[in-house]
């Protein structure tokens, strides 16, 4: 079980933070369970405060919005570090695009 947790911890934790909706059948996939035993998988993981999030059970899908910190090999920093700039670089845009259509008051 723990080693199947720490699977789903991963497959969070390496998609980007606004594709967090996981299809069961993926999770099945993921952790070589059944999918119809995904839920109650799912449910663990979230009672355990590993992530936070909610599921739809008529989709089939869970929707993570928090993923427990973990130690990261230099590999994962990396990859974290581009997704930093890349945020970066949103969030520059974003504040010249608002500076250009925002009237200063004073």
């Amino acid at each position: 079980e723990k080693i199947a947790l720490l699977a789903l911890v991963n497959m969070v934790f390496e998609r980007d933070s606004h594709d967090r909706t996981l299809k069961f059948e993926d999770i099945a996939t993921r952790i070589q369970m059944p999918t119809d035993q995904v839920e109650l998988f799912i449910m663990r993981a979230l009672s355990l405060g590993l992530i936070k999030g909610s599921m739809d059970q008529v989709d089939g899908t869970v929707d993570v919005t928090w993923v427990m910190p973990r130690v990261l090999d230099k590999v994962q920093m990396g990859a974290l570090a581009g997704r930093f700039g890349e945020w970066a670089v949103k969030v520059s845009k974003t504040s010249d695009y608002m500076g250009e259509r925002v009237p200063t008051f004073g």
